[in-house]
Parts: C-alpha cells; structure tokens; sequence
C-alpha cells in the first residue's frame, strides 16, 4: 500500500469516527503527517480534523487549532447573518430557501464540523435586485454577478451567494430544478424549505456538477453519508430514484450511497468503488479535469479552446443579460468577455491546463467517469 493509500485510509476512519461520534484512532507512527495535514486542507476538514487530533502528537495541531477557532467563529457570524436574512427578507415580501449546508449542518455532531464558505440563499429573480440592495445596506460588498448568483462578501469571513436559480442555464439539469420553488415546503411567512428527498436529490445533483469540473467533493459525500444514515425515515427513496431517472444519476447515485458508506462507516472495502473513492478524496490524477465527454466524443483542443472563448448565447445572456434585449451585440460581448478573460490570472491558468489536456488525460478522465457511474456532463 503506497503512503498516500495509507494516508487516505487513515484519514477516512478519522473522519468517519468524528462524524458518527466514534472513538478516534491513533495516528499510526509511519503515516507521514506532512501527507495527512495537506489531504486535510484539501479537503476543507480543519474542523473535523482539530477534533480528531487535538489530544494526539500531530505536529499542526496549533495551525489546526487556530483554523478551528476561525471556523466557530465563522459559524456564529453566519447564524446571526441567517437570522438577520430571515427577517428583513420576511419584512421586504422576499420569498427565499437557505440551501445545503443551513439544513445538513444539523445532521454534524457540532455544526462547525460541517464547513461552509459561504451561505447559499435562493431567492426569485424578480426579487435579486432588492434582496442584494438589503445586503449591501449591511456592510456587504459585491465581487460577482454571474447571471445565476450573486457573491457578496463582508470582512472578516463573511459570503453570501444570492442564487435565482440552481444551475446555470446552459447546464443540462437547469430545466428540471426550475420547479423548486413549486415543491419547497413554506416554513415562515416568507422562507421555504426543500423537503428532504428534494434536498437529497439536489445535494447529488450538487455531487454530480463538482464531480465532473474538478471542484470540491468530498464535503457533500460527507452530506449524502449523514443523510441516508440519521434521514432515513423522511427519504422517500422511491420518488428519489425515479427523479435520478430523470437526471441520468441513477449509476452515480448508487456508486455514490455505495462509496460514501465505505468512506465513512466500518463496512468492508469493496475494490471496485476504490477509483470513485480516490478521485474524491485525493481529486483528480491528471492536472486537466472536465476534459472528457461522457458522450464518448473527444473534442480537439481547438474545440476546447473555442468554447471556451466563445460560449454559447445562451451562456452568454446570464453573464450580460442585456443581450436578452439586444442578441445583436453578442460579437461584442464576447470580445469584452475575451479581454476581461485574457487579464485574468485564474482564467490564464485555466486556459493554459485546457491547452495541455492530452489524449492520456481524456482517457484517464472517461475511465474515472464511467466507473462512477456518471452519463451526463
């Protein structure tokens, strides 16, 4: 077993110790601690991590401490942050429904073990522009207007992303999750609820789009774990798996339940879900990700690159949506877009890793797929 697997390993029945409020294992004395703390960062599991190794030898137990402290203050900033959102949204006739981790938080033994960088919140689209204005009234400054949601940050910690729908409109699953607000549960005057199915589906939904672009995953195999354990009794697994159906996650859902189960419970290890259980935990073994179809079709890099310069109008409405009134213009967006791309670091970087993706890459990529069950991209 390579000291990576080894450490992988360690780290996971920590994990699942701290969150099913089991005995926590030793520290083996080879596991190489320099290993374990950077899996640990990766991960965002600081919290989870200070309660796992706070009373053991582990040389960054200072530095986890230190990002615990942040983390609970973080989570008390973001209650009294949620209870402020809750009234002056209820006393401004906002309609809106906390999303992912304001619920699933709860199923953690303590809710800073359930990190969150930010705080989504879905309002309707006619009421973006009010609901942004009461945020900013409180100190809350504007960094990005995508089209789907609208990130606010205030310092020290604080970020609220104002979503006005799920998914971006160009994505395959943004139809179905257009009747949220149709199936939300009314809590309050003015707040909705997903019902806990829906919460479920949309949280692999969720699993399913980080998955396939690279971004975080282990946290919301962390939720799914938590939910099928102490949400059993008000999971209607049965709409559940027809609404996957719709979706095409189906496969994904159960090597998901599957996997998560052998990540975070005492089960035995099944070989089979070891490259769906890599990929989550240790990410990605090529430096290109979303470079593979699930179609089969391998685009050239030219493609790739030319999408990537020239998205789709559709695409393109939700990042200046005054090309609803006027598509004529659509050239001369893209050309800002271009320039604002071009000066951008995180967009030099990512066009440069699109530019590098080779034939080995895509391959590696399908294989890690298909075996995870995903069909669609």
């Amino acid at each position: 077993m390579s000291e990576l697997i080894a450490t992988k390993e360690y780290l996971l029945k920590a994990v699942g110790a701290v969150i099913n409020s089991r005995e926590i294992p030793k520290i083996p004395e080879d596991i190489n601690q320099d290993l374990l703390m950077e899996l640990v960062v990766k991960n965002s599991l600081q919290a989870i991590g200070y309660i796992a190794f706070a009373k053991q030898d582990f040389k960054y137990n200072d530095r986890l401490e230190k990002s615990y402290r942040t983390v609970v203050a973080r989570e008390i900033s973001q209650q009294a942050e949620a209870d402020r959102i809750r009234k002056e949204f209820s006393e401004n006739g906002i309609d809106f429904i906390f999303l992912k981790g304001s619920h699933l938080k709860k199923l953690y033994p303590l809710p800073e073990l359930r990190f969150m960088a930010d705080m989504d919140v879905l309002v309707r689209l006619n009421d973006v522009e009010k609901a942004k204005e009461i945020l900013l009234s409180h100190g809350f400054e504007q960094k990005m207007d995508n089209g789907k949601d609208i990130v606010l940050t205030k310092k020290p910690f604080l970020t609220v992303e104002l979503h006005n729908t799920l998914f971006v409109e160009d994505y395959y699953m943004y139809d179905y999750f257009l009747s949220v607000w149709d199936k939300a549960q009314k809590i309050g005057e003015h707040e909705y609820a997903m019902t806990d199915s829906d919460m479920y589906i949309y949280t692999m939904a969720h699993l399913a789009e980080h998955f396939t672009t690279g971004g975080a995953c282990f946290r919301p195999t962390m939720d799914i774990y938590l939910m099928c354990e102490k949400m059993s009794e008000t999971l209607d697994f049965s709409y559940i798996e027809k609404e996957f159906q719709k979706l095409s996650l189906e496969d994904f859902a159960k090597k998901i339940e599957a996997v998560s189960k052998q990540m975070f419970s005492e089960c035995k290890k099944d070989q089979s879900l070891e490259i769906t259980e890599n990929f989550i935990v240790l990410g990605p073994p090529v430096k290109n990700t979303g470079v593979a179809n699930s179609d089969g079709k391998k685009r050239s890099k030219g493609q790739k690159i030319f999408k990537s310069l020239f998205p789709s109008f559709r695409h393109m409405k939700l990042l200046f949506p005054v090309l609803k009134k006027a598509p004529v213009l659509l050239p001369l967006f893209w050309i800002v877009r271009l320039v604002e791309r071009v000066f951008s670091k995180t967009a030099r970087d990512k066009f440069s890793k699109i530019k590098s993706a080779d034939k080995k890459d895509i391959e590696i990529m399908e294989k890690i797929y298909r075996y995870s069950g995903i069909k669609k991209i």
